[in-house]
């Protein structure tokens, strides 16, 4: 019996010192030993364990929101904004304006003259913008005052002085109120005597100027004046055309100031009763501002009206004419560039258009056998359109702001 117990203590001996001593009872084996100190244990570690979870998971979910959201902001971004985000730009200097030059522009540019029989070579006129087609004259007249209105400026005191020379020598004439007018200025008149006289015989609403170096040139016009036709002065000027001879006493570009208002008065003075001037030719001579500024002096110092026939697109005439004070009007269509009695047929219904657009037309013709054919069978047929053929002075009137 004492054997077996001393094997035992042996093999316990060993078995002991094979393996760690126990520990002794801890503070969490003391709770687990206690059903509800474990549970109470359970719930402390998931509380700790949940709060943390749930920290780590919505802080990386808000870092990760916070960055889409800079993105979003960055790609929506107005332009105005990305700017005012940017620091400011220094503001450029301001430039300094250039000059104005004032160039005194006249007309566009010269177009290329046609020959015209007996008068020089012509520049047709420029045709006024947006002319419409033909109407009845009494709907053109219910259009055409508001027009007048808006084109025509006032005019300068010295376009109404009733002391004028051309204002005592117009023809008084009765101007409906409403309807389009037309005046039609015949010149070269007297030159082919047979023609003058068929020209005199035409209804006195025509305007007739005589050529002043014409023959008889004063009996011709008293007759025409007797006929009741408003009297004007074809007065020759230089053409472009060196081969082309405009006639005695031509007022050429170079000439003294003495010698050109030598021959303009020798041409002033071959008659009277006439309310002014047109060129005869030209179309060199009207670009010339020195000598027209002589021309148009001595028209005002006279009283007289000048017409610028406008044989060239580049005629200082006109707006030369409106800054001096000059009574002044300008020619609207040229009726025989063709001489042919369906060609000015065609120019004329041409000029009432003009007339039904802008309430009044001044178209210039020559003596010639079709013109006066034409200028008969057509005026009967225009009255009875309701257009109105006024002498010149009239549109003066009109286009001068005169009154009476």
């Amino acid at each position: 019996m004492a054997r077996k117990k001393a094997r035992s203590r042996r093999r316990a001996r060993k078995a002991h010192n094979g393996r760690p001593a126990a520990a002794g009872p801890t503070t969490l084996g003391l709770l687990m030993r206690s059903g509800w100190s474990r549970f109470a244990s359970g719930i402390a570690i998931g509380l700790v364990l949940g709060v943390g979870a749930a920290f780590y998971l919505g802080g990386f979910d808000l870092l990760l929101h916070d960055n889409r959201a800079v993105k979003v902001t960055t790609l929506n971004a107005s332009p105005v904004e990305e700017q005012a985000a940017l620091p400011p730009k220094p503001a450029p200097p301001k430039p300094v304006a250039a000059p104005t030059i004032v160039e005194r522009v006249v007309e566009s540019a010269p177009s290329r003259p046609r020959p015209q029989g007996e008068e020089a070579r012509r520049t047709p006129a420029p045709t006024p913008a947006g002319l419409p087609t033909p109407m009845r004259p009494a709907a053109a007249a219910e259009t055409s005052s508001g027009q007048q209105a808006a084109a025509i400026a006032p005019a300068p005191p010295a376009y109404v002085d009733s002391d004028m020379t051309w204002l005592k020598n117009a023809v008084a004439f009765p101007v409906p109120r409403g309807r389009p007018l037309i005046a039609i200025v015949l010149d070269d008149v007297g030159v082919v005597r047979s023609h003058a006289q068929m020209a005199i015989d035409l209804p006195g609403a025509v305007t007739l100027s005589f050529m002043t170096y014409a023959d008889g040139v004063a009996e011709m016009a008293a007759r025409a004046r007797a006929n009741g036709h408003e009297l004007m002065l074809h007065v020759p000027m230089q053409p472009l055309d060196g081969d082309l001879d405009a006639g005695p006493q031509a007022l050429t570009v170079g000439l003294s100031e003495e010698e050109l208002l030598k021959r303009l008065a020798w041409g002033l003075d071959r008659f009277s009763g006439y309310v002014g001037i047109n060129n005869h030719m030209g179309s060199r001579f009207t670009q010339d501002e020195r000598g027209m500024r002589i021309v148009l002096d001595e028209l005002k110092r006279r009283g007289l009206l000048f017409l610028d026939s406008r044989t060239i697109n580049t005629s200082v005439g006109d707006k030369l004419a409106a800054r001096m004070g000059v009574a002044h009007v300008v020619r609207d269509v040229f009726l025989d560039d063709e001489m042919s009695e369906a060609a000015v047929m065609s120019q004329l219904a041409f000029t009432e258009r003009v007339a039904a657009s802008k309430g009044h037309a001044i178209a210039i013709g020559h003596p010639h056998p079709a013109t006066l054919a034409a200028l008969r069978a057509w005026m009967p047929k225009a009255e009875a359109r309701g257009f109105v053929i006024v002498p010149l002075s009239a549109i003066a009137r009109l286009r001068l702001g005169v009154s009476g």
